[in-house]
């Protein structure tokens, strides 16, 4: 079933008709999942002879992933070879639309960033800064390893460092041992981490700021959630810009102990000085409805935020490519 405000993305954006199969004499049944259901249960395809199809009604701008299902097997679509990393293992086949235009430059820059690890409490903590780095800002990320790996979010920032569009800092990438706890009903242990044991190293590493205005942080789904939920509770050490990347805001609704980042107590908590940017895809379901609301929140009471959204889903593929926007809003010079 298509949702209402996917619905309403489709009468605000030109359309067509994409058809998607798959061929097989074999198969008693196949199925297709993806962007476009938000991940959700598997729709049914329709066979004519050998031939399996579906066909939606899709952006022309949209970068869709997707899978099939045949006889209860996740499979990519043999017939098309443009696939990308789920950031979970695997991989997933992609469409794109003839108007979708990717927005991200994550070659190796010039001079690229140094990468230093640091042991913090048996945890590996990732390190990238520039050659100088005393004073410089830090920026935090949960899920690390992904942000390096797949993200690239090293050579993104240091390219828009040497064009000139962003000031330098420090990336601080922490791993996370069990991310739903940490990032929701175990946040406070987590928070603990990260201000009284991860920034103080890595601040010794590499002499960066101890300032809370020079202290940002960042991540994606739950990780975006996270960073907003420590943005409100620690004010004075973390005000200086939140990243969140497809923000899990309507979790917050849910019993983790979160108070919802939405409401006004909760945004009136955050620093005045701390900017904050949200981005998230059209095809996020519940997740791009409760982000809506909170740019709305966050419009109505004047506070200083940046957003974007774009016709693709919960995917590394799209945080990646929205990523450069993001960094440009909160470390812009």
């Amino acid at each position: 079933m298509v949702s209402i405000l996917f619905s309403a993305i489709l009468m605000q954006q030109k359309t067509h008709i994409v058809e998607f199969s798959f061929a097989s004499n074999v198969a008693t049944k196949v199925a297709i999942t993806g962007d476009f259901n938000a991940w959700s249960s598997p729709i049914p395809m329709k066979v004519v002879g050998s031939k399996w199809s579906k066909s939606f009604e899709l952006p022309d701008n949209a970068r869709i992933e997707y899978k099939f299902v045949v006889d209860d097997q996740w499979i990519l679509d043999p017939s098309n070879p443009h696939r990308l990393a789920n950031g979970i293992g695997g991989e997933n086949s992609v469409w794109t639309g003839p108007k979708y235009k990717s927005l991200v430059h994550d070659q190796t820059p010039m001079t690229p960033l140094l990468r230093s690890e640091i042991s913090v409490a048996g945890r590996t903590i990732i390190l990238f800064s520039p050659a100088k780095s005393t004073g410089l800002p830090l920026l935090i990320y949960g899920d690390g390893p992904n942000y390096e790996s797949i993200g690239r979010i090293q050579n993104i920032y240091e390219n828009l460092v040497e064009e000139g569009k962003i000031r330098p800092a420090v990336i601080v990438l922490v791993p996370p041992i069990d991310r739903m706890k940490e990032y929701g009903t175990e946040w406070r242990a987590y928070g603990d981490y990260i201000f009284n044991k991860v920034l103080p190293a890595a601040r010794e590493e590499t002499g960066a700021s101890e300032r809370a205005t020079d202290t940002y942080m960042g991540g994606s789904s739950m990780g975006g959630l996270i960073s907003l939920r420590l943005a409100e509770e620690f004010p004075n050490k973390l005000a200086g810009g939140i990243h969140c990347q497809s923000g899990a805001i309507q979790w917050s609704a849910l019993d983790l102990n979160f108070s919802e980042p939405k409401s006004i107590d909760s945004v009136r908590k955050i620093s005045p000085h701390c900017r904050i940017w949200i981005d998230w895809g059209d095809f996020e379901e519940g997740l791009t409805s409760a982000n809506v609301k909170l740019a709305a929140t966050l419009k109505k009471f004047h506070r200083p935020f940046g957003s974007l959204t774009t016709p693709e889903g919960h995917t590394w593929t799209a945080w990646r490519n929205r990523m450069e926007t993001g960094l440009t809003y909160l470390l812009g010079k």
